[in-house]
């Protein structure tokens, strides 16, 4: 099959699609990933890239085309300029693609309107789109904007829901997107799938069984952003520092990380919380042994908590207890399969309550990690995702020529 991937992100900034990607050639795909100039997170344009350098180029077997983007900046309107100058640039550089794609793959992390080059391509040439979720908008854009009322955000969800009815089949990270997508963007259950993200079967290498230095370490990996609540980890950390001996160690970078530093600073809690900023991917393994416990935090006031954080899955196949304050479908996943304590999110006072009963019990929940691990086993290895994938794939195209006949 001969597959164009539309996405924003690509190597070598790390996200997922990488994997996905290579794996389709590995698996006998022709693969041509239409994306844009790496500088996530920090904005920067690598100098390799910049005047015209590396817009065509193969790596690990996959056709990658870059497009012209500017860098991203830590604020609104700097983020939205990057986002606009891919979609802008990537649906220019669409009309000098192939015309023998099998079909169009969108790889829809943040924002939605990446997918609008694919859009455009599959209109023109009539392809099929298939349309993996990832973030849902205009969900995320909520978190930034806080006001549903604004002309802003009514104009942005309802060129959200244009984009997604576009796509012959969209396949949703979390079950608790289907209602959203259904009541919200007037998408048919016909047209969604399941097919939650996978995590690095390379952490389940990783011994569950802890090193004991004395303290509890709990430790935050992924994106540091509003939306994640990091504040609220640092409140519930204020009400238990006269009382216990703990560390919280944060990994990872975003808009909140100046701001979460200051408030520790504010409240004199360098002690207790580290900042390690953002490191590569192959330092996670580290982290993770230094782990006894595993952070999973999302703001109260947003639908964001219907997704799945991949970093779950992550937590999961490293075997470690899981402490969430989650919502939703991700609740019920560490709930119902032993995997963790969680609270509701917002509720600084219980997030603090779970952490001191971790510090104080923890001998009673290690089997959450052992859990989590058989968990990750049976439902987000990358097999199984590639088959799922692949089958969504097909039925996407099936439903395209059905409405063709």
């Amino acid at each position: 099959m001969k597959i164009l991937v539309v996405d924003q992100y690509y190597y070598p900034e790390e996200f997922q699609i990488n994997e996905i990607c290579e794996q389709m050639v590995k698996d006998g795909h022709y693969v041509t990933v239409l994306t844009g100039l790496p500088n996530y997170p920090t904005g920067i344009i690598p100098e390799d890239y910049k005047r015209g350098k590396k817009r065509d180029e193969f790596i690990n077997g996959v056709h990658v085309l870059r497009s012209f983007e500017i860098g991203r900046k830590k604020n609104v309107v700097g983020m939205t300029v990057n986002y606009l100058s891919y979609a802008i640039s990537a649906s220019i550089k669409q009309f000098f693609l192939d015309n023998d794609f099998d079909v169009v793959f969108i790889y829809e992390t943040s924002p939605v309107i990446l997918a609008v080059p694919g859009e455009i391509y599959a209109k023109r040439l009539e392809k099929p789109v298939f349309f993996y979720c990832c973030d849902i908008w205009p969900e995320c854009a909520k978190v930034m904007i806080n006001n549903e009322n604004s002309i802003i955000y009514k104009f942005i969800k309802k060129w959200s829901t244009q984009i997604y009815q576009k796509a012959d089949l969209i396949a949703l990270q979390s079950k608790g997107f289907f209602k959203y997508f259904e009541e919200i963007h007037h998408i048919p259950q016909n047209r969604l799938r399941y097919l939650p993200q996978f995590a690095d079967s390379n952490y389940l290498e990783i011994d569950s069984i802890r090193e004991d230095n004395g303290i509890i370490d709990f430790v935050f990996l992924g994106n540091v952003g509003i939306a994640q609540d990091i504040g609220g980890i640092i409140n519930a950390v204020e009400l238990l520092k006269d009382t216990l001996d703990f560390k919280v160690h944060i990994v990872g970078d975003g808009s909140y990380l100046e701001e979460a530093k200051r408030q520790v600073y504010k409240k004199h809690l360098e002690k207790f919380v580290i900042f390690y900023g953002r490191r590569p991917h192959n330092e996670m393994q580290e982290f993770y042994k230094l782990a006894d416990v595993c952070l999973a935090t999302l703001q109260a006031d947003s639908l964001i908590n219907l997704t799945l954080p991949s970093k779950v899955q992550e937590y999961m196949a490293a075997g470690k207890p899981i402490l969430a304050a989650l919502a939703g479908k991700s609740r019920d996943i560490i709930e119902q399969n032993n995997c963790g304590l969680c609270v509701m999110p917002g509720d600084v006072i219980d997030l603090s309550e779970k952490m001191r009963e971790y510090i104080i019990h923890y001998e009673k929940y290690i089997n959450y990690g052992i859990n989590g691990r058989e968990y990750f086993k049976k439902n987000f290895t990358k097999d199984i995702f590639m088959k799922l994938l692949y089958r969504q794939i097909d039925e996407s195209i099936t439903l395209f020529r059905g409405k063709r006949v």
